[in-house]
This record gives structure tokens, sequence and C-alpha cells, in this order.
């Protein structure tokens, strides 16, 4: 039998033999059959999809992409006949450049055909063909016959050259107590959000440059340690969280790191600091007197204090008695308040007159809410019996013979007098005294080296008549001593022990039925006039300070009850307080750093550099970046911060020429150039120098003169 494919593979002639016979003799025979092969078919474009690939990248021509068919006609003789090369890349056959300009079905089948983009900004590109069997003239292509060439369209990705950037970085500091009983706070897209457009939050990395100190970031749906990234989502999804390492006395900690996207597009490195507080006693023994009345107990929270926090107070009889041997606030919950950084929690002792046993109690800090419990969760408070009116405060409850100041020692009332009234809301801080000024009172109401008797021979004297009011009572209220007077006139007075011409103290003392006037003393050191008139305040009243505010007095505090107003000494002027300005004064900056408009600003001259080795500089050494200048008046003071010397900012074009941005990404608000740049800035001069009077030079980012320049970073 003859097939069509052994006519097509041979063009030999074909032999038949018979034999011819009459029945008498025969005859042998040969019939020849000569072939002449005929390609009457057309080739056929079947697949033409064309090709997309990243931009500089290398794409396969497959048989998927593209393929010619042709009954009669072998895959190496389906040729492709180049009418027009690509523009924007090449053609290779077997990973060289083609040469020739046809490449046959053969050569794709084999996947040996290739084209590789050249790079730039072209986003298409094609090369055209006609297709032949080498025999017809003319190809099928849908149907249709063709002679025209034909477009095998090449789509070119353009790669993403745009970092992620920061949408917002927040200081997170909300504390929360673990099943575990671990403390942490969560790192979620409120406190930490990046974005970019072309790409999606799971793949935009944050990548940990340098891992927190104080404690370690867990993932809370595998329970991993997070040492190298996480991303978006992650935040998202509040899977991130950081856990507090309670053990250590720290109160705030820092992580650096860098977002960037899977093309390995970066942006600057930057900080995320967290911040939370410690909430324990602020002593953990107290000794009083049967008859003290109330007692108040202090909570202080140290670290960070701008968020409201809350604690809860257990007590354990052990020896004493609820409602016998003392009673206390219905309210167990204690609330601090933003800015507020100590809180007095008050326990009325009771007095019976009968001559018993010391008691003890203890009062126990638990379950905060947005704090971390201190070392000081149990605080005792020992009992004395009044012993007939004689308590003496000793100091045998102190197991560790703690000083006066780590042990509260609280003296009795005065015969008939009332219980001292504790506000119990707010408690001042301030920093000692220098040595040689530091008033010796112990944590509670005595003086070092003075029994509680010493302290009623202080004495207020009325001017003029001579005559000698007591206290009523005597206590401590921070660094102040506190009496009480109970009067009914307004009088004049002064300290009895003191010649009538030093340490006069006008005060005004009037007393209404069962409500106690505090009166301060001044503190020895100060030896200064105050003068006070809480219930009548003047017109026109200016503060009367008991000190000039000098840099020995930096840090303490005055309260002007006339005014109601709190200052506070900065080394130079006596400023008024709140807790906002405590807020202000919480975000400092680093030593050497300077603050203004809400960053902080380091000089650099001792390692001047181009602005490529500074903008270096800044981020790896210092963790920050070159300078964003935000407003004229910001500019006027770096001017002035700089020395009146140029120096390096951190604007450039370096990325789309005639385009300037901030390397910190802020964006650009304000210039100040000394003339306005053209839009097509000179090859390699993007980079931005201050200059004379404060003026904006374009100059080289690499090369050229070393300069001065500022780092700076947020709050």
């Amino acid at each position: 039998m003859v097939t069509q494919e052994s006519m097509l593979k041979a063009a030999l002639p074909l032999f038949a033999r018979f034999i011819v016979s009459n029945g008498l003799q025969t005859k042998h025979g040969m019939f020849e059959i000569i072939l002449e092969t005929v390609d009457r078919a057309l080739p056929v474009v079947t697949r033409n999809r064309g090709l997309r690939l990243a931009e500089g990248a290398t794409g396969l021509l497959s048989p998927d992409l593209l393929q010619l068919t042709d009954p009669d006609t072998p895959a190496e003789n389906l040729t492709y006949l180049l009418a027009q090369l690509p523009q924007y890349g090449q053609l290779y056959l077997q990973g060289t450049v083609l040469l020739q300009h046809n490449f046959t079905q053969q050569d794709v089948d084999s996947k040996n055909v290739a084209y590789r983009h050249s790079g730039g900004d072209s986003q298409t590109d094609q090369f055209t063909f006609v297709a032949t069997d080498r025999t017809n003239q003319g190809f099928v292509v849908d149907g249709r016959v063709w002679q025209e060439p034909v477009s095998f369209t090449i789509q070119v990705d353009q790669l993403d050259k745009t970092a992620p950037h920061i949408v917002h970085v927040h200081s997170p500091s909300h504390v929360v107590l673990l099943k575990n009983g671990c403390y942490g706070i969560y790192i979620t897209s409120r406190v930490l959000k990046a974005s970019d457009p072309d790409t999606n939050d799971d793949q935009i990395i944050f990548k940990i440059l340098r891992d927190p100190q104080h404690g370690h970031l867990e993932n809370t749906t595998t329970g991993e340690f997070i040492h190298e990234k996480f991303n978006q989502k992650d935040l998202n999804s509040k899977t991130i969280i950081y856990i507090i390492n309670s053990s250590l006395e720290f109160n705030s900690d820092i992580m650096e790191f860098q977002i960037m996207d899977p093309t390995g597009n970066s942006a600057t490195p930057q900080i995320l600091e967290l911040k939370w507080s410690h909430i324990e006693w602020s002593q953990t023994e107290y000794e009083v007197c049967e008859n003290v009345g109330i007692l108040p107990l202090e909570i202080a929270r140290r670290g960070y204090s701008m968020d409201s926090a809350f604690v809860s107070v257990k007590v354990n009889q052990v020896s004493a008695t609820v409602g016998k041997d003392f009673t206390m606030t219905l309210s167990k919950l204690i609330q601090f308040d933003p800015g507020m950084s100590t809180k007095m929690w008050n326990i009325a002792i009771t007095y019976d007159g009968l001559e018993e046993d010391d008691e003890v109690f203890e009062v126990i800090l638990n379950s905060p809410v947005n704090a971390v419990l201190g070392t000081k969760t149990k605080a005792a408070v020992k009992i004395l019996d009044s012993k007939g009116g004689q308590c003496h405060p000793s100091y045998s409850f102190n197991l560790n013979k703690h000083n006066a100041w780590k042990k509260g020692i609280w003296p009795p009332l005065s015969p008939g007098s009332s219980s001292p009234t504790i506000s119990g809301s707010f408690h001042l801080e301030r920093r000692p005294f220098p040595s040689s000024k530091r008033l010796a009172v112990t944590g509670g109401d005595t003086m070092r080296g003075f029994d509680s008797t010493d302290l009623y021979g202080i004495k207020l004297r009325t001017r003029g008549n001579g005559k000698t009011v007591h206290p009523s009572s005597v206590y401590r209220n921070g660094t102040d001593i506190i009496y009480n007077y109970h009067g009914m006139v307004s009088l004049q007075l002064e300290d009895d022990r003191t010649p009538t011409h030093k340490r006069k103290t006008k005060v005004s003392i009037i007393s209404q039925p069962r409500k106690t006037i505090k009166v301060a003393e001044l503190p020895h050191a100060d030896k200064a006039e105050s003068t006070i008139d809480s219930h009548f305040p003047r017109q026109n009243y200016w503060p009367s300070f008991p000190k000039n505010c000098t840099v020995e007095l930096k840090g303490l505090f005055h309260f002007e009850e006339s005014l109601q107003k709190l200052y506070k000494c900065n080394g130079v002027a006596w400023k008024a307080w709140s807790p906002q300005t405590k807020a202000v004064e919480d975000k400092s900056c680093p030593a050497g750093w300077h603050h203004h408009s809400g960053y902080c600003h380091s000089l650099i001259t001792e390692q001047k550099g181009t602005w490529n080795t500074a903008a270096q500089a800044c981020r790896e050494h210092h963790l920050s970046s070159l300078v964003t200048v935000l407003s004229r008046q910001h500019m006027r003071w770096l001017w002035d911060f700089g020395g009146r010397k140029p120096f390096w900012i951190g604007l450039n074009d370096q990325v789309h020429a005639g385009h300037w941005e901030w390397i910190s990404s802020e964006p650009v608000a304000f210039t100040n150039w000394r003339r306005e740049p053209s839009r097509r800035s000179k090859p390699g001069k993007n980079c931005v120098l201050v200059q004379k009077q404060g003026k904006w030079q374009i100059k080289d980012c690499r090369k050229g003169k070393p300069h001065n320049y500022v780092c700076s970073r947020k709050l």
C-alpha cells in the first residue's frame, strides 16, 4: 500500500511486478509508477498570542505563543520571514543574536527562539513576519489568506522603582495583660502603616534592622519569635505583639526597621519607639500611730504617663481587722489620668484608746490596665498602739533598717484636733535639692534629727500682740511640711522661732466649722517671702515666687494658690506648668540634639562630606535623615543653628530630574532658592546646599568640596 507519507519522503519510482499466462506459457512483466510530489496546502498561523515580560527581562517564544501548521510541509520547512525586527530589544536563536531574518517552526518547537528587552521606558514592542512553506505564496490567518506581514506583539511591564512609603509611625503605648501573665503592646496598622500603590499589603515587608533591646516581638497566630521581618498584612490583622520583659526596669524600647517591596526598592530606615509605665507603691513599709487619723498611701507611676492607667488595690488583713483597726475607701480601683504620676489612697486608722498589741495589714496592687506592675506591689502597714497618747514609732518593723527617706513614720495628731485633709488626687514631683541645701524630711512627716515634739515646736506668732498659734496637725505633702492651724480671725503671722526681721510669712488664716486650712511652710533653705491669700485673690495678681529660679532650683515646683496655677523652674525662670507641658518635656531629644518644629536636630561639623556621604552618615550612624526644612521660620532657625555656615539639607531630584523631593519623603511645602532651578538639572547636580543668608544652591551630590550637614529625626 502506498501512503502519502512514503510519497513525501521519497521521489524514487515505484514498481509493480506481474505474470501474464495463457495456460500454456507464462511471461513475467514489471509495471513502473513514477510519483511527482505536489504541495497544494498553505501554512496556517494557528497561534499568535504575543509575549509579556518585565522591563529588561528575557522571554521565550514557545509553541504556546507562536505556531505554524501545514499538512503537507514538515516543521523544518515552515519558516517565519521577518519583515521588521523589534525596536526595543533583540531576538535570539540558540542563545546568540539572530543574524538572519528568519527562523523555523522547528526552532520554536525546540525552544531556541527568545526575545530580550533592552530596558528603558518602552511599554510595547513587536516584530512582523510572513509565513511560508517554501513552496506556495501566502499563508492563512483567521481563515483568510494573507501575503502582508502580521505582527507579533511584545508587552513590557515597567519595573516598580518606587519604594513603599510610611503613612504614619506612632509610638504604641497601650499595655495589655496577656493570659500567660506577660505584658504586651500590640503593634497594629493604627500605629505603623506603610503603603505602595504597586504592591499588595502582604508584600510590603518591614525588615528589622535592629531588634528591641528590652523585649521581643512575637506572632500571636504562630507563637514564633520575630527577628527578621513582618509585613503590612500582619499589622492589619493585629498579629504582631511586643512582649515586655517585666523583670527589667525600663519603660521604653526602640526597634529600627526598613520597608521594602519584592523588587528590592527600600525606604529610609525608621525608628519605632514603644513606651509604657510601671505602677508600684512609693514605699513598702509604714509605721503609724493609732491616733494618726488618715494615712495616705502613695502609688507612683514611672515612665510614660500621657495615657490613662488603672490598678486595683487588695487588702490583706494579717493581724489587723477591717472595720475595727482601720477602714478604707470603698473604691479599690486607682485611676491615673494623663500626665498624672502619683496617686494617694487613703486608709483611716481607728483610734479606740485601748492598750493592745501592734497590728499589721498589707495592701497589694494587682490587675493593672495599660501599665506594668513594678517590683513594689505590696506595702505593709504597722499600727502602733498609742500607749496612752505616747506613741513612739521605731525602726524595729523595718527588717532592713531603711533610712527615714524609704520608711513612712506618721506622728499622732494633737489631742482634740481633727484629721488632716488629704487631697489624694495629685502629688507633685520635684527633684532633690543640691547636697548643700537638701531638706532632710522623712517619707512620713518628720525631719531627720528631730522627733515629733520638735515639729510641734514650730509655731506661728501673730504680729503685733505676741500671741502664739500652735498647729493642730503636721504632715508632709511631697516636698513641703504642711501645718494645719485652726483660728477664728484673719491674722498676720510669723515663725515664732526666728527674729522678726527674718523669715516673715504673711498668711491669711480663716477657719470655718469643721474645715481645716493648710499652710505650707517653706523649706529653711529657701528663706524668702511668700504672700498667699487663697480666699480673697487680688485683681491683676502677680505670682510671688519663694526664690529666684536658678540652675540649682531647676525642676522644682511652686503652686500659686491665689491664681490656682502651678509653676516650674526651668533653671532660668518660673514657667506655668501643666500635664500638657509635661507631655512636651517627655518628648525630649537625645543629648547633643536640639528640638525645633517637632524634630530633633544634630549639626555634624567634624566629619564633613559630600551630599551622598552625609545622607549615608545620617542614616547609618545617627539613625536619622538629612534635615527636611518645613517653613521659613524653620529655615531661619537652621541657619543660626548651623553657625551661618554652609550645610547640606535633604532636598534632591536624583530619582526624577527636575522633580525635587525630600529624602525623608515629606512633601515639599517650602523652598528658599537663590535662583529658581531649571526643570532639567545638569547631570550630577541634583542636591541642595544651604549657603549665604540661608539661600539654597544646587550642587553635585557625589563630588566637590565637603560641607557640614544637619541630621534630623522626628520626635
